[in-house]
């Protein structure tokens, strides 16, 4: 053992000679070091500090609750210059102890080094805290970077603190934790703003909320999280989805200097989550779909059918009847329901109709319209009169699709309904029509008068084979030969 021990004693005072002969730059008493574990002995670690400096600690610094060593040789370390008088003593935060503890506290006060505490009490105005033996105040508001809110939470914690006054002899030392958590937080910020950069993705934690955005602690530094890129969906608080303290990935949108020169960091979450339309819409043209106003326009109302994802429905679409501006018959919020016109991927347009969805839902309930039928002369449809021109009526035939329309000429009206067109015929009355023809540029030509012939035709041919069948009718010599003459 004793061998051992001079061993130890001759490398320390090799390392201290060598660190004497080759100094690197002037360390002083409560600045930060950082360097390299070089060699562990029993009571010593020595640090290589660089420059062909060398500093040592106590080995107790490297222990834990069960007396482990938490650290081996190679690794990086950080500590405090504790004191520079026979080589430069490092720590972690200076032990208050024996029978110079106060002269102790002096030192660490006048070097700026911190000191372990233990918080035994909430009193008036702050806490009581224990230094090994000594009692200290530490002010409410200096145990932590924030107003605190329940501090029943902090009794029992051991943590560093800054020795701030010492007064009446050490009967009254005021000390504070807020003070090393702000420099450690300046610390960090000028590590993380050293790699900041746009596009840059990250994790954070969500410090607070604002009506306008949330801000996001992303390292020492506060970035802000503006209410239009949290979500992809439309929210109205960021309390919505966000709580403080919580932790979120964010994306680093920009980097800019404030009026007083420091940075101004904004933040998205929605940039870092695929939107709807590279997840895939849920539905197809032609569907019939719920969504929310999301807002209104002089040329119609735009509604949210996916998360983030809004469709237009023109005026025109919103009713058969006249719409002079769409807040007469819709308001921001309404739920509707709307069928999908149209969908155009690449400009990420979606055309809607509140008013085909009334039809629509009308004619399934009827039990039409739920599956398309052929086009092919004579079938028998229902359609809705889209416009009316002074030859005849354009009319649209939902069962055969959503934007398929034909020509009702005036002449095939049937003669009841002919007179004043546009009075018997507004816009979307729903009408039954035959296709009676469909030329080889595809358009279709309707009729209504055909319908009524051929219902007339059917329905006398009905009435002779059942006055036939009753024997009532037959011919002239027929007649003439059952008749019995006297």
């Amino acid at each position: 053992m004793a061998e051992n021990d001079m061993e130890e004693k001759m490398s320390f005072a090799e390392l201290f000679e060598a660190s004497s002969e080759s100094p690197g730059r002037k360390l002083f008493p409560g600045e930060m070091a950082s360097g390299r574990v070089v060699k562990i002995s029993k009571d010593t670690v020595f640090v290589d500090l660089g420059g062909k400096s060398e500093g040592l600690a106590d080995i107790q610094e490297f222990l834990d609750k069960g007396g482990n060593l938490t650290i081996k040789q190679g690794d990086g370390v950080e500590l405090r210059v504790a004191s520079i008088r026979d080589g430069i003593h490092l720590t972690k935060g200076m032990k208050v102890q024996g029978a110079n503890a106060l002269e102790i506290l002096r030192e660490a006060k006048e070097n700026l080094i911190p000191v372990e505490g233990r918080v035994l009490k909430v009193i008036k105005g702050g806490f009581e805290v224990d230094l090994s033996g000594i009692r200290a105040f530490c002010p409410l508001s200096q145990i932590n970077l924030s107003f605190c809110e329940k501090p029943e939470d902090h009794v029992g914690a051991r943590c560093p603190f800054r020795i701030m006054e010492i007064k009446e002899k050490g009967k009254n030392i005021i000390v504070s934790r807020r003070v090393l958590l702000e420099e450690e937080q300046e610390k960090k910020s000028k590590e993380t703003l050293a790699r900041l950069k746009p596009d840059l993705e990250c994790e954070g934690r969500v410090t607070k909320l604002a009506d306008f955005g949330a801000f996001v602690d992303i390292g020492g530094i506060e970035g802000m999280v503006h209410i239009s890129e949290i979500s992809h969906g439309r929210i109205s608080h960021p309390s919505e989805i966000l709580k403080p303290g919580q932790q979120v990935k964010v994306k680093v949108m920009k980097i800019e200097a404030d009026k007083e020169g420091r940075p101004k960091v904004s933040l998205s979450i929605k940039a870092l989550e695929p939107d709807s339309w590279e997840k895939g819409l849920e539905f197809e043209e032609g569907d019939i779909i719920c969504g929310k106003v999301s807002r209104l326009t002089d040329f119609g109302a735009f509604v949210e059918v996916a998360l983030g994802v809004d469709g237009l429905v023109h005026i025109s679409e919103i009713s058969y009847e006249r719409v002079p501006h769409p807040s007469r018959f819709l308001h921001e919020g309404d739920s509707v329901e709307v069928v999908v016109m149209g969908i155009d991927r690449q400009t990420h347009r979606i055309s809607l109709s509140i008013k085909e969805a009334t039809i629509k839902k009308r004619m399934e309930k009827e039990g039409e319209g739920s599956e398309k039928v052929r086009l092919e002369v004579g079938q028998v449809l229902r359609g809705i009169v889209e416009d009316i021109k002074p030859y005849g009526l354009f009319v649209r035939l939902p069962q055969l699709g959503m934007k398929v329309r034909g020509l009702l000429p005036i002449g095939e009206l049937k003669d009841s309904e002919k007179g004043d067109v546009k009075k018997r015929f507004p816009k979307g009355k729903e009408i039954q029509v035959e296709i009676v023809s469909i030329d080889e540029k595809g358009r279709i030509g309707l009729s209504q008068k055909a319908i009524y012939e051929r219902e007339d035709r059917e329905d006398y041919k009905r009435f002779l084979e059942r006055e036939d069948k009753a024997g009532k009718l037959g011919t002239l010599g027929d007649i003439f030969k059952n008749l019995k003459l006297k």
